[in-house]
């Protein structure tokens, strides 16, 4: 797209969609004329406040168009970088959607989760314990569709299905660790690398983990249009919770309890899923990924507890609240996506009658 673009054109009633449409073909010199337009943002600003009232009414966990947007600013954060067009980059205008967008959707989560995390102890063993109890207290925990359906129960459409949900965060994850690292100190320094290295395959292109993943929807013929039509609007809110969260450096220690969890839930939900895999009779090929992280995050989740959470604590008993907001808001999106997709099953009503 050429820079005087947006000169040739009316400006349409929504500056923000014409945006949006106009990001695949924009190179440098049209983003940087397009930066350049004050009025133009502050239109997109405009935008983007009136998406966020819309949001506000609505709900936030129902407000599909503003989670599309933020979908296709964080696909764009997360690609392949490309120096003709620039389109991994994100120029100051998209940055100035993306910030209004996640900061109104993370303030609605610590809002629905605040009130949940009361007194904690102050010291980092203590609370370490304080926050594992609040994980296994929490319905995401033990959710049915893992604890009551997919092992003994599950399809392996089901199966298809869950996994095209699952590629909102596995084939990034090694991504967000390294996000994550940024500005780490010592032994949570270490464990977030350690943890990252095992993503790459300790040093084996065939063992990388997003290689892996790959091969399990192969497996399972997941294709990306079969993603396309199937993917869960609840898997795009965890999606765009967790981009949302590992790229703000504001975000950290929210960050480190959001992912913490996942940490700590892999193994247990995982062993459920490879039960289902070989009930089925399915290839070994393709469980490799989910069997492997079964042991792999049962010492990560205990790393990142001991080496990441804990001296958090013991360094700055403050960032206990940030640490237990973010578990909450782990926990509270995975339970919705999982009621979601439990609900497209036979099982979902016969364990609610």
């Amino acid at each position: 797209m050429h820079a005087n673009a947006f000169a040739q054109k009316e400006m349409p009633s929504s500056c923000l969609q014409l945006i949006l449409n106009a990001m695949p073909d924009m190179d440098r010199k049209a983003w940087r004329s397009a930066n350049r337009d004050y009025a133009l943002r502050q239109n997109l600003a405009a935008d983007c406040l009136s998406l966020v009232e819309t949001a506000t009414q609505e709900g936030f966990l129902r407000c599909e168009p503003l989670h599309n947007v933020l979908k296709a600013l964080y696909d764009r954060e997360f690609a392949s970088a490309s120096p003709v067009s620039g389109a991994c980059d994100v120029p100051p205008m998209l940055r100035d959607i993306t910030h209004i967008l996640e900061d109104a959707l993370i303030e609605h989560e610590i809002q629905r989760a605040s009130h949940r995390v009361g007194e904690y102890p102050k010291d980092g063993s203590g609370y370490v314990h304080w926050l594992k109890r609040l994980i296994s207290e929490h319905r995401a925990s033990h959710h049915p569709y893992y604890h009551s359906y997919i092992e003994n129960h599950g399809t392996r459409e089901d199966l298809r299905y869950l996994l095209a949900q699952e590629t909102c965060i596995d084939p990034r994850f090694d991504d967000i660790l390294a996000l994550i690292q940024l500005g780490a100190r010592g032994e949570a320094k270490l464990e977030l690398a350690s943890n990252y290295w095992d993503e790459m395959g300790n040093g084996s292109f065939a063992d990388m983990h997003s290689i892996l993943f790959d091969e399990a929807l192969v497996e399972l013929d997941i294709s990306l249009n079969y993603i396309a039509e199937n993917f869960l609007f609840e898997a795009k809110v965890c999606g765009n919770i967790s981009a949302a969260l590992a790229l703000r450096r504001q975000y950290y220690h929210m960050a480190i309890g959001y992912f913490g969890v996942t940490e700590y839930l892999v193994p247990r939900r995982f062993r459920k899923l490879i039960s289902a895999w070989k009930r089925l009779g399915l290839p070994k090929k393709g469980m490799h990924y989910h069997d492997l992280h079964i042991g792999v995050d049962a010492g990560h989740a205990a790393g990142w507890f001991k080496n990441v959470v804990q001296p958090a604590i013991d360094h700055d008993p403050q960032v206990g609240r940030d640490i237990a907001l973010g578990a909450l808001i782990r926990l509270d999106s995975s339970e919705q996506y999982l009621d979601a997709v439990l609900a497209r099953t036979d099982f979902a009503n016969a364990i609610t009658h």
